[in-house]
């Protein structure tokens, strides 16, 4: 394994993870254009002021991931993990700053990856951005995620000055899930939407019994999002099955399992929603209501 500073990214996805797993893909998509060299989307040594890269550009796959993230790959994988590439820049002074850029199988993918770790402030680059000012900057461009992280503080324009080099270079947009778009804005806790794909995923959000009795797998879409009316507070449980059928069973099994306060719940087609919390009925309902078709 790398030293223990190669990847701070590793930590920080980890700890938001609750060091959970997820499964990856997105269900069938459009075929893939021809992954970029991830070593070519990094900047050269010396093309940012004043920054070197006095090591080789270490790269990772599906059969050496382990290396990199040590015991970990499992929950990179979650999110369609093709390959990484991880460089190390240096300045005159000695600090150092860890880029990583993540490709992943899809935008769908990359969407999950970045916000399964959001933890600073929105910031505009690529589709979406997330920066701790001086410290960390990261970001998801079409199937693509990146990490830049100091290893101490630096001025924030020289976050940038990486960020905006390598997007640059990445193709743009990006696709967020479509089950995205049903989550109501009234009364959503701002980042706290989670897109998934299996049980396992949510376990820190909402506990499930962890037997996958919904029946959950990579073919299945999902998010799970908080939401708060003054004193009232609920997690909203939307998940897209491949079939109605299967929408119905896992309507059946989530309504008669020991799961702790449904306020509502129903399946409407290939969709089953329920509203998780201490929340009173009709606001259950509502809520239920605006989530389905």
């Amino acid at each position: 394994m790398w030293d223990e500073t190669a990847s701070p990214t590793i930590r920080w996805i980890a700890a938001a993870l609750g060091l959970i797993l997820l499964l990856t893909a997105c269900g069938p998509s459009a075929p893939r254009a021809t992954p970029l060299p991830l070593e070519t989307l990094l900047p050269a040594g010396g093309s940012i002021s004043n920054w070197g890269a006095p090591n080789a550009t270490m790269t990772y796959d599906r059969e050496n991931l382990y290396n990199l993230v040590d015991g970990q790959a499992d929950a990179f994988f979650a999110y369609g993990f093709e390959r990484v590439a991880v460089q190390r820049y240096q300045n005159a002074a000695g600090v150092r700053l860890n880029v990583e850029i993540w490709q992943l199988a899809n935008s769908a993918d990359a969407y999950g990856l970045f916000h399964s770790g959001i933890a600073g402030q929105p910031a505009s680059i690529g589709v979406e951005g997330d920066s701790d000012p001086g410290r960390r900057l990261a970001f998801w461009q079409q199937r693509y995620f990146v990490s830049i992280t100091a290893l101490e503080a630096i001025p924030d324009e020289t976050l940038w000055s990486f960020a905006k080099e390598i997007a640059k270079r990445l193709p743009s947009g990006g696709e967020r899930p479509a089950i995205v778009k049903r989550l109501p804005a009234e009364g959503l806790i701002e980042g706290s939407a989670l897109f998934f794909h299996e049980e396992i995923s949510i376990q820190n959000e909402i506990w499930l019994g962890g037997e996958n009795m919904l029946e959950l797998s990579h073919a299945t879409n999902g998010m799970v999002a908080r939401y708060a009316w003054g004193d009232q507070k609920a997690r909203l449980l939307l998940i897209e099955y491949p079939t109605a059928s299967q929408a119905a069973d896992g309507l059946k099994a989530l309504r008669g399992s020991e799961v702790k306060d449904i306020a509502a719940s129903e399946a409407n087609g290939t969709l089953l929603a329920a509203v998780i919390g201490k929340v009173d009925a009709d606001k259950a309902q509502a809520l239920l209501k605006e989530a389905l078709p």
